[in-house]
């Protein structure tokens, strides 16, 4: 029971939310770029004003209590209900002003400033909140419905979403340009299976595409490296590491020298980019505006550039 007429600030519902997804006082105070102690005291401040823990050490990691369950519950509703007066307020003034949140996995971001701009010279006054994280963590904040859309190739199961496909997504197996396969056509994948491969980290979309592909076609690949970032990927193919599949979008978009794309049998693997938000979500005018401009030139915009590869 809360004390007396007080009621948590909004600062504190923020932290017992940030503190339900990071499950550590540090990564809070580092997610929302204030000291630790604060975080501390504004937590304790917090604990004091329901009367009842609001969370406990297990191991290493933090977990609420059912009271602080609760509370981060109630923070969810609050701020939901505080973006649905926002959306109601920006569609008062039309699209001259409104904020557009998005939160994209790290491949996405190769093609997202292409369509942005696009999107931001039709409506030039508009600002976009833009977010790039891992899979997992794109996925927790769709969980807690924290941004307007998400960007996937592979959807989430079981959360309660729409989705719109609006794009072509190529993954293709490339090689330093002195590879002893870069003038070989049509090469098996019995032979691909030979070199060494990096590869993105389990769980990323283009991961889990690699995995359905193999074992659709029975082969396995011999994998030497496990890397996060596509970028450092590149880097490690260009230097003669190994071999990788990647998705098209991070070569076009991308300007590192030394990589050639291998032609071989299977590829590339086809999938599609997705436009996600969940269900339940009220729309703004800005929100629908943007899925409409997705679902009519995505794929166009995407498709007028010159391939690097």
């Amino acid at each position: 029971m809360l004390k007396g007429n007080r009621l948590p600030t909004l600062r504190q519902l923020q932290l017992i939310q940030a503190l339900l997804r990071c499950k550590s006082v540090s990564q809070v105070a580092e997610e929302l770029h204030i000291s630790q102690p604060s975080v501390s005291i504004q937590l304790k401040n917090l604990s004091d004003l329901i009367g009842m823990p609001i969370y406990h050490k297990r191991g290493k990691q933090i977990e609420l209590t059912d009271a602080g369950l609760a509370v981060a519950k109630s923070a969810q509703a609050i701020f939901q209900n505080i973006d649905n007066l926002r959306v109601e307020l920006n569609d008062l003034k039309g699209l001259k002003a409104g904020v557009l949140k998005l939160c994209v996995v790290s491949t996405a971001k190769y093609f997202l400033p292409k369509v942005l701009g696009e999107f931001c010279k039709l409506h030039p006054l508009i600002d976009v909140h833009l977010k790039i994280s891992n899979r997992k963590e794109v996925i927790e904040r769709l969980e807690q419905d924290m941004d307007d859309f998400y960007f996937f190739s592979h959807c989430p199961q079981n959360i309660d979403i729409d989705t719109l496909p609006f794009a072509d997504n190529e993954l293709v197996v490339v090689a330093p340009e002195r590879h002893e396969l870069a003038l070989q056509e049509r090469i098996s994948l019995a032979r691909l299976s030979h070199y060494p491969f990096i590869m993105r980290e389990r769980g990323s979309g283009t991961r889990l595409s690699i995995e359905q592909f193999c074992q659709r076609e029975g082969v396995t690949l011999n994998e030497k490296m496990t890397i996060e970032s596509n970028e450092a990927i590149k880097y490690a193919v260009a230097a003669d590491l190994g071999l990788s599949i990647l998705s098209r979008h991070t070569l076009d978009y991308g300007d590192l020298p030394g990589l050639i794309k291998l032609d071989v049998e299977g590829f590339p693997i086809h999938s599609r980019w997705y436009l996600v938000q969940r269900t339940e979500r009220e729309q703004s005018r800005l929100a629908k505006t943007f899925k409409d401009f997705m679902g009519d030139q995505g794929q166009q915009v995407l498709s007028v550039n010159n391939s690097s590869i």
